[in-house]
């Protein structure tokens, strides 16, 4: 049962974060692991929600490293999100998929949210090597 919820949450928060995203043609969240290596998902979820912390233009100009350096960085400053990755551990060929949901949970529970049955939907047709 635990496993059944745990997938429940996981697809939640995947709609979540592919609807946040989904206005940023640069971003494209399959899953919770090479989707956020090169630092643009993190800052369009943030900056779908909160824009006027940073410039969009900016973050697509930075390298990955320096783009979830200021993810998290504007995260904890400005959202009260501890610093729960390192910009090094996340900017790899693989990032570890716990840690990436422990954190997006974090900036789940204090940005918006409206997900729909749809959007849930959406996600369980995504192919499942992403997931």
């Amino acid at each position: 049962m635990s496993d059944l919820q745990q997938t429940n949450s996981e697809k939640i928060l995947l709609s979540w974060v592919r609807q946040s995203t989904r206005p940023y043609s640069q971003v494209n969240v399959l899953n919770f692991t090479t989707s956020w290596a090169d630092g643009l998902a993190f800052n369009a979820v943030i900056h779908r929600h909160k824009p006027e912390l940073f410039s969009w233009d900016k973050v697509t100009k930075m390298s990955p490293v320096e783009r979830l350096e200021n993810a998290f960085n504007i995260a904890k400053n400005h959202l009260g999100i501890e610093r729960l990755l390192d910009p090094e551990d996340v900017a790899v060929q693989l990032p570890d998929k716990k840690s990436i949901i422990m954190y997006l949970t974090s900036l789940f529970e204090v940005l918006p949210k409206q997900v729909t049955m749809e959007d849930i939907q959406e996600v369980e047709t995504l192919p499942r090597r992403y997931r």
